[in-house]
């Protein structure tokens, strides 16, 4: 399964949308997760269409702020159990590993609400006890070490949050690719990155997924950078046996009579298939 989400900044801009479009045909995720939609309702539906997925949740925009949008395939069997403005509740039911809790989230930017995030993340703790994940823009630091550029993040701030994350016995998931996810005054001397958005999960969760990956896809449009969670990351290395094909292009290559015959004399044994097999990594190498 993979979940997709990213504070996108409003659906208003072609180029979001040419951006989303993008994401979501090369990265194919089960669920899609946006904050800040900026939009109604009747904006996701055509979006739900585009991008061929089967069901949506939309919490309208109030005012000029907020607006979430949570996108799934049928296949991702999910299941809405609650939503507000600040996150959506959702079980999702696989076959494999049973049932698990995704909660899509997004936090209060205003620095006067954080108390008020915080306590809210731990109430949805309370809903119930299934493995849980939790993934969005938290709009909160950790440590000193999820920002660069001037002006120190307060460390009460970053305190208050590492606290009410170990409340909820929850771990951060480690990203890959670049190590922030926010940016400001880009291209100037004042610029300011932050990490604020990731994946939070139980330990019974990562139990279940141990391969799971957080990954960091940079975007053009939004201030914000999408965050890809594979929960079931394939190993290209297990498959890579599999797929060898032979290229015709090969046979104009004067050393190619050498190679297959290296291939077919360095098998450990006489047997024909095993020869083949040596004759195939030879020429994929």
């Amino acid at each position: 399964m993979k979940i997709l989400s990213w504070n996108f900044r409003g659906l208003s801009n072609p180029r979001a949308i040419l951006n989303l479009r993008q994401l979501a045909q090369k990265h194919r995720p089960d669920v899609l997760f946006l904050s800040e939609t900026l939009s109604k309702k009747q904006k996701l539906e055509s979006i739900l269409v585009m991008l061929k997925f089967d069901s949506c949740l939309s919490v309208d925009v109030v005012g000029r702020s907020g607006g979430l949008a949570v996108l799934w395939r049928d296949s991702a069997n999910c299941r809405i159990v609650n939503f507000s403005r600040n996150y959506v509740n959702i079980l999702v039911e696989d076959e494999m590993k049973g049932v698990w809790r995704l909660t899509c989230y997004y936090g209060y930017p205003e620095r006067n609400h954080r108390r008020e995030a915080w306590n809210m993340l731990r109430e949805l703790r309370d809903l119930s006890h299934e493995s849980w994940c939790v993934i969005g823009d938290f709009n909160d630091l950790l440590s000193q070490h999820d920002k660069i550029g001037i002006h120190q993040h307060s460390n009460w701030l970053c305190a208050g949050f590492r606290e009410a994350v170990t409340d909820c016995n929850l771990l951060d998931m480690p990203l890959e690719g670049h190590p922030f996810t926010w940016i400001k005054s880009r291209g100037s001397d004042h610029v300011i990155e932050e990490r604020l958005d990731r994946a939070l999960v139980t330990q019974d969760w990562l139990d279940i997924f141990p391969e799971a990956k957080l990954l960091n896809l940079l975007a053009s449009h939004s201030d914000h950078s999408p965050i890809l969670l594979h929960c079931d990351p394939i190993n290209r290395n297990q498959l890579r046996k599999y797929s060898f094909k032979f290229e015709n292009a090969w046979l104009k290559n004067d050393e190619l009579e050498d190679v297959v015959k290296r291939g077919w004399h360095a098998a450990n044994n006489n047997g024909v298939l095993n020869r083949i097999s040596n004759c195939a990594k030879e020429l994929a190498s």
